[in-house]
């Protein structure tokens, strides 16, 4: 195909993608993200996320932009889902509930890139979703400018890395008669790649303590930690500081799509089904549910859940999440991977991921940093200009959970 003209507003139109148009635009995505998963693998994964119940019933949505006159010559694509969440006006009234968005996916024709097309999608995106969200937020893996420049500033967000040591490399036996001039071993002759990564070494220090997270369970988990985050969100008011307040609720529609997505990866890039997608603790105070990422060979926890320590120490409390930590460090040792990650940890949640450091000090690495090397969280407030003042906004309890 040749090289497209210079294209401005009177060639092109916006609108929600035709079953046909959302094909295309997956296709086009997939071509770019889909490996090392097959074209056809990634088309079916992303055709059964749109089904789950996160997304279904137009709650997720795809958005296009194509030339005028051709339907099916797609420009740019982005998604959109609409999810609740809770606002506190940090003046001491109470919290309430409310909906925003989160943009996903955004995607550019490489034959139309470089022609401001994106920006072109996302400003009547912002159009369509300020008629019905507070706010809107995505998480960019093109750096901090871009994204700051059409409205959505990047939030600071720490990170705790559980990273697993390197094993001590062990050489094979030299041949016999072999000499003391001989080759060093070669690579391959050292132990495998998980070991070396320190994985096949690590053992939980009580693994008596937790079970896998069972998934007939999670409905219950999940309302009792709604009750908990709300409880917790709406001690806000009790301290006003005229910031506004804002969190994604850790609903089961939301888990439940990061766990559907984890098993289809498991599925389509590994051929193995059924991964461990949590733990609890066997007193059942507290739970972690978490997420596979195949590609970057790391552990993202999506939530560790507090809900039901009302009654125990902070003593207890840290114990619990030491030992889900763990858990989740075994899980991570059974595929292979690198890492365990854990977004915005509170105080409670870095104590215990130093603890699992000091039970572990020769197995695991704890450093705590900010995330700047992708996924970074950006927020756009309804009908923001950048020139607009508007008071400071706190986004609370930006975990794993929040990414979809």
């Amino acid at each position: 195909m040749a090289e497209p003209m210079g294209l401005n507003g009177d060639d092109i139109v916006f609108g929600l993608a035709t079953e046909e148009q959302r094909r295309i635009a997956v296709a086009l995505r997939g071509e770019a993200w889909a490996p090392p998963m097959s074209l056809a693998d990634y088309m079916e994964r992303e055709t059964l996320l749109s089904e789950q119940e996160l997304t279904s019933n137009s709650q997720g949505q795809l958005w296009v932009v194509y030339l005028k006159g051709y339907p099916r010559q797609v420009i740019a694509s982005c998604e959109t889902t609409r999810k609740p969440v809770l606002i506190s006006a940090g003046d001491g009234s109470p919290a309430r509930d409310a909906f925003a968005f989160s943009i996903t996916d955004v995607y550019t024709n490489p034959l139309y890139r470089r022609q401001g097309m994106a920006a072109f999608l996302l400003r009547h995106v912002q159009e369509e979703m300020d008629k019905d969200g507070e706010f809107s937020v995505l998480y960019s893996n093109s750096g901090r400018n871009y994204y700051h420049s059409l409205g959505w500033p990047t939030f600071t967000s720490r990170q705790a890395n559980l990273t697993f040591l390197p094993a001590p490399r062990t050489p094979t036996s030299p041949t016999a008669g072999a000499g003391q001039n001989s080759e060093p071993s070669s690579p391959a002759s050292y132990s495998s790649s998980s070991s070396f990564f320190g994985a096949s070494d690590f053992m939980p220090s009580q693994p008596e303590l937790t079970l896998p997270l069972q998934l007939s369970n999670l409905p219950k988990l999940c309302e009792l930690d709604e009750m908990y985050f709300r409880a917790c969100f709406a001690s806000l008011e009790q301290t006003p500081d005229n910031k506004m307040h804002v969190a994604f609720l850790p609903n089961r529609a939301q888990i439940e799509w990061q766990l559907a997505r984890s098993e289809l990866d498991a599925e389509k890039l590994m051929g193995k089904t059924n991964p461990i997608k949590g733990a609890i603790t066997t007193n059942g105070r507290a739970w972690i549910t978490w997420a596979h990422d195949w590609r970057e060979k790391r552990l993202r926890v999506l939530r560790i859940s507090l809900a039901l320590e009302g009654a125990s120490s902070e003593w207890q409390r840290v114990e619990d999440v030491r030992v889900l930590l763990e858990a989740a460090l075994a899980e991570a040792r059974e595929w292979g991977f690198r890492k365990v990650v854990v977004w915005n940890p509170d105080s409670e949640v870095t104590h215990g991921c130093k603890s699992v450091g000091n039970r572990h000090p020769s197995d695991v690495k704890i450093v705590f940093d900010e995330r700047i090397d992708g996924s970074l969280p950006s927020l756009r407030w309804q009908g923001a200009r950048l020139d607009k003042p508007r008071k400071r906004i706190e986004w609370e309890e930006n975990q794993g959970f929040c990414l979809c």
